[in-house]
């Protein structure tokens, strides 16, 4: 039946007909969307190949489907919700990841021009220091690099960057690969990428550019919630238990001193369920009263620490969005 209901879903959002389905159906789960970023830079004109950042026009049309078919609430408001076992159905939140400048500069002027909550969850070891997220930092080398018949080897795999295609597939590739390190690691082998293929690691700029804590603490002020997202973007399965809990505890204790707030919701960077360990679940339990994953879902797990997001990009559009929430519930 449920395979049935999803192809139903499918079909009907195929013809346009999500937004619809969202309004018939605002009785469903509740559901936290993910997101990274905002941008109202023109198209074509960032690097931006996995899609992470929503185009300004786009992210409205979001909300507006958003305002109209859901009860949108902050984290703290569902988590506080199905803790006490109470009425959950329809219930939204929306969460940003890591701490992008776009988030202050695009999103939350959308956010605020509509009405609606949201909580910014950040990695804070790259706020104040002009710092690379790696991942962003091997997209722009494998898309800026002018070496036409360069190649590299990463963890035993050998990609090619011979046209587009060949580095779409790479980026997805090496970064695989990549989230099975230390961040460290991860870090270094990158900046090894960046010099074989020859570009320059300038600061980060535009997209890839993180806030500084001047402009965190205005989050806040504008009525948002900021949360922890460890220092290093560290995935914590792959670091040393005890460094895990420092990452855990270090972001909260330097958001509240920054900020002087902090959610008590916990987001785990990259979240799939081999990207924390239940040691990592069993810490946060001990200092949280949640935590976020990344697995697709809707949000009434059981174990609030290991709540499911529905995920967002610049190819969600408001039919897609409709889909996949609907989906997931």
């Amino acid at each position: 039946m449920n395979n049935l209901r999803q192809r139903g879903i499918g079909a009907a959002c195929k013809f346009g007909l999500g937004p619809t389905l969202m309004r018939l159906r605002s009785s469903a789960p509740p559901i936290v969307l993910m997101y990274h970023g905002v941008t109202d830079a023109a198209p074509g004109t960032t690097t931006d190949h996995d899609g992470k950042h929503v185009q300004l026009s786009l992210f409205r049309e979001q909300l507006k489907l958003l305002a109209g078919t859901r009860r949108v609430v902050s984290v703290a408001k569902l988590v506080e919700t199905l803790a006490a076992g109470g009425e959950t159905a329809g219930m939204l939140a929306i969460t940003f990841d890591d701490g992008y400048l776009n988030n202050l500069t695009t999103a939350a002027p959308a956010l605020k021009d509509a009405g609606l909550p949201a909580t910014f969850f950040l990695a804070t070891g790259f706020l104040d220091e002009r710092r690379w997220l790696w991942n962003d930092r091997i997209e722009t080398t494998i898309f800026h690099t002018k070496r036409q018949d360069a190649q590299i080897d990463i963890a035993g795999e050998h990609v090619s960057l011979a046209d587009i295609g060949a580095r779409r597939d790479a980026l997805r590739k090496v970064k695989r690969k990549l989230k099975q390190f230390h961040w460290r690691d991860a870090q270094k082998q990158v900046e090894d990428i960046a010099r074989t293929l020859e570009v320059d690691a300038p600061a980060p700029s535009g997209l890839h550019e993180f806030m500084t804590w001047d402009q965190a603490r205005k989050l806040p002020e504008m009525g948002f919630t900021v949360g922890a997202h460890t220092v290093n973007h560290a995935i914590l399965s792959r670091v040393p238990p005890e460094e895990a809990e420092r990452e855990i505890l270090d972001s909260r204790d330097r958001i509240v001193a920054m900020t002087g707030t902090c959610s008590t919701t916990f987001c785990y960077p990259n979240g799939k369920r081999a990207d924390y360990t239940s040691q990592t679940v069993d810490f946060c339990r001990e200092h949280f009263d949640a935590a976020l994953s990344a697995e697709y879902g809707p949000a009434n797990e059981p174990n609030l620490f290991e709540i499911r997001r529905v995920p967002v990009d610049n190819s969600t559009t408001p039919n897609q969005l409709s889909k996949l929430i609907l989906q997931a519930a």
